[in-house]
């Protein structure tokens, strides 16, 4: 049993809308719709759990019913990143087929490019590792600065990779990982990989895609237009 668990919590402030980005019209239906048919088009996905913003919650449901039925559950977001991965896990395990051993793939509601190749590696990827995250190498150079005014270092750009999502566990493993947590780490650290390593894990990579863009700004959109267009038209 797999489960996609779409994190929708945001408000997307940056994309400078009057509704959170991840309920923007991507060629005919709100971008989350769009990130959760491509895992229902997934074989082995058997559940979708959305944890999305109580004020939105009522519309989600009713969009999730209307475009995908039963194989989506929609559950409240969390105060943060992990706390709605958290809530997610908690609504999967209400499932008989879920369990410790289940593996979940939490993904930004706002990549709806995520392929079929990207979810398949992250599942075959829990053979191996606790945790795995989908990411891309860097084409350009990363510096890094302390102040935002001067750089402090050039990082060699062959050692670096941009995250992507999904990130993939069991559903057991972040279960004990979160709950070993001190409340000041809960705080600082917000990426579920950082978490994992922060306690000693390996974390994976699998080879991402250059096409699973984030919708971030007001430009993404209009890319996502083409990207839509281009491949599911």
């Amino acid at each position: 049993m797999v489960v996609a668990g779409i994190v929708a919590g945001g408000t997307g402030s940056r994309m400078g809308a009057d509704r959170p980005k991840q309920m923007l019209d991507l060629c005919g239906r709100p971008v989350l719709i769009r990130t959760a048919e491509a895992f229902a088009r997934h074989k082995e996905v058997g559940h979708i759990i959305i944890g999305i913003h109580l004020d939105w919650y009522d519309e989600v449901k009713s969009l999730a019913e209307k475009y995908l039925g039963s194989i989506v559950t929609v559950t409240k977001g969390g105060s943060d990143r992990n706390e709605t991965v958290l809530n997610i896990i908690q609504r999967a395990k209400q499932f008989d087929d879920v369990g410790e051993e289940t593996i979940i793939l939490t993904h930004d509601a706002v990549r709806p490019f995520v392929s079929e190749r990207i979810i398949d590696g992250s599942i075959k990827a829990m053979d191996k590792y606790a945790i795995c995250t989908a990411a891309v190498s860097a084409t350009d150079t990363i510096v890094v600065s302390g102040d935002g005014a001067e750089v402090s270092d050039f990082p060699l750009r062959s050692t670096m990779y941009q995250v992507q999502t999904p990130q993939t566990f069991r559903v057991g493993m972040f279960e004990k990982v979160y709950s070993g947590l001190s409340d000041k780490e809960r705080a600082e650290i917000t990426d579920v990989c950082k978490l994992f390593h922060r306690k000693g894990y390996e974390v994976g990579l699998i080879e991402g895609d250059r096409r699973n863009i984030k919708l971030t700004y007001p430009d993404d959109m209009a890319f996502a237009e083409i990207l839509y267009k281009k491949n599911f038209r």
